[in-house]
């Protein structure tokens, strides 16, 4: 369209024609930025224009796409409209050409502020349309003719279309008008599109949470398993999913995406269990999108991951609910079996208390008053001897399983402890455990319920025993202050990590394996000290061992817990 546009019927025809490209740009549903990358280019191949500008408002900010023969394509986003308005009224415009970009983005600005009406250059529609009489401009940044006209949106100007021509041109007020139309239908393409574009990302969006979430109850899937899944679900659901990855951290457990790479974009939300934070999920871009938004995802994606984000957290709270209760079922089933085996313990003490009696008491009769010899008399002895060590035996088993009050009464400790490991002294040598005991002499008395220190001490002995699997040396050490005594249980084992350091008191919570403990050794002795006015503190370091150290207070007046 340079010096002759050719009839009307024929103008017609040809702006008719861009209208239906333009028409079917918007119905690709593509960013708005592709978009209005694609109608510069149509503009310029129907135009002619050595110059053709577009600067209009989106959802964030601005972008200007600019297309010139002199300096090529620039494409940048922008915090405001640019330019500054000019009175060209005042000036009369008696410039012979016009240099762009400088004097053209004026002249946008002046259309998108709307002050262009006071223009004798303006348009029916609020443009400018400046044309000199000269035929040609020998330099290649100067225009003869230039037409800026408004981009509007249900009567909103939303930015501005600016063409810029070397040569003289025809633009009569057919021409511009029928150029107005082009752009109206423009800016009515662009709402209808970002209509089609934001409902097409809607629906990946809601599928991409419906997706998470029924992946969450499938039964039988483990937590890891679900995270794992998500993070392949997940970066389908964003704008450019070919190049979009994931990861998710939960519970200092990391899941990536399978073509995970360092991304350069990332948008980021914390995930929730309950009320507290365990984890993240992150979604990255590993290459730069052909969009030119500095953010280059869309705002409504940073709510759709926050939405993913919650759902990992349902997710997340119901299978440790559905695991917490399994375990449960099983420690309570667990826990009616020690019962009943405590039961049976007391009757089989009971039952074997009295023939153990017996045989005690004719062996003694016998060496007392029987006619033997020397060996026979040393024979008696063993029977005797091993007949005692029967009977302390199932005594220590009666005060351990026994199911009545506890009855505080006032101990020496160190006797105390030595009852507490006779029991556990053979299980020590065999796992080839050095026992050393270092007692503080003349301890004060302290009263409390023999039974429960007796438990307290087994617990916490056991577990020294399981955490030395190889062998090792365990020091039982009693000391006493001013107003506490102290018993100190030191291990040489493997340690307990920092992660599970602070949750060992927790109620069946283990790292040991279903047949070494179920997690109720620890806070039964924790219960026992504190309702002794009491303290539990350990210190371990994985590779150098434990020790726990219980204080009670002498004479029961300290607060503990």
């Amino acid at each position: 369209m340079k010096k002759d546009s050719g009839s009307l019927p024929d103008r017609f025809q040809r702006f008719h024609n861009l209208s239906l490209k333009l028409v079917r740009l918007a119905e690709k549903g593509r960013v708005i930025s592709d978009y209005y990358e694609d109608v510069v280019k149509l503009l310029v191949e129907f135009s002619g224009a050595e110059y053709v500008s577009i600067t209009a408002r989106g959802a964030r900010s601005y972008f200007r796409f600019r297309y010139s023969q002199h300096s090529g394509w620039d494409n940048v986003q922008l915090d405001s409209f640019p330019g500054a308005a000019v009175d060209l009224a005042a000036s009369d415009c008696r410039h012979e050409s016009f240099s762009a970009p400088e004097d053209v983005d004026k002249l946008e600005s002046l259309v998108f502020s709307g002050h262009a009406v006071n223009s004798k250059h303006a348009t029916k529609s609020g443009g400018i349309r400046i044309c000199s009489n000269l035929q040609e401009n020998t330099s290649t940044s100067s225009y003869s003719c230039v037409m800026v006209l408004p981009v509007r949106m249900q009567n909103e100007v939303v930015g501005t279309v600016a063409l810029g021509w070397q040569e003289s041109v025809e633009l009569d007020d057919v021409e511009v008008e029928l150029y107005q139309y082009l752009f109206d239908l423009t800016g009515f393409a662009r709402s209808h599109r970002q209509a089609k574009f934001l409902l097409g990302e809607r629906i990946k969006e809601l599928k991409t949470i419906y997706q998470i979430s029924r992946l969450g109850s499938e039964p039988g899937k483990s937590l890891e398993d679900i995270i794992q899944g998500a993070v392949n679900i997940i970066p389908p659901g964003f704008l450019h999913p070919e190049f979009t990855c994931c990861k998710i951290v939960y519970a200092n457990h990391t899941f990536k995406s399978d073509n995970y790479k360092k991304p350069l974009y990332t948008l980021r939300e914390d995930i929730s269990a309950g009320d507290e934070v365990r984890g993240y999920v992150e979604v990255g871009y590993m290459k730069k999108s052909g969009a030119i938004y500095r953010d280059p995802f869309l705002k409504e994606e940073q709510p759709m991951l926050r939405a993913i984000a919650g759902e990992l957290g349902h997710v997340a709270a119901r299978k440790q609910y559905e695991m917490e209760k399994e375990r449960l079922q099983h420690q309570l089933l667990h826990a009616d079996r020690l019962v009943t085996v405590g039961q049976l313990t007391a009757g089989i003490a009971h039952e074997l208390n009295e023939p153990l009696g017996g045989i005690l008491g004719f062996a003694q009769l016998i060496k007392k008053y029987g006619q033997i010899d020397e060996g026979v008399e040393k024979d008696i002895d063993k029977i005797i001897k091993a007949s005692l060590h029967g009977r302390e035996i199932i005594r220590k088993l009666m005060l351990f399983s026994r199911q009545s009050p506890p009855e505080k009464v006032r101990i020496n400790l160190n006797e105390k402890i030595d009852d507490g490991l006779y029991l556990l002294e053979n299980r020590i040598n065999k796992s080839s455990i050095k026992l050393v005991k270092d007692y503080a002499d003349e301890l004060p008395m302290i009263e409390i319920d023999p039974a429960q220190l007796n438990q307290v001490l087994v617990n916490l002995v056991v577990n020294a025993i399981q955490a030395m699997p190889d062998g090792g040396e365990l020091i039982i050490k009693t000391a006493s202050t001013i107003d506490e005594l102290l018993i100190i249980i030191k291990d040489s084992g493997l340690g307990i990590d920092l992660e599970n350091i602070e949750n060992i008191f927790i109620p069946f919570y283990t790292t040991k394996g279903p047949n070494e403990g179920v997690g109720l050794g620890l806070p039964v002795a924790l219960g026992i000290v504190q309702s002794h006015r009491g303290t539990i503190t350990v210190e371990s370091k994985p590779g150098e061992g434990t020790v726990f150290t219980v204080r009670f207070p002498i004479g029961g007046e300290r607060s503990g817990g």
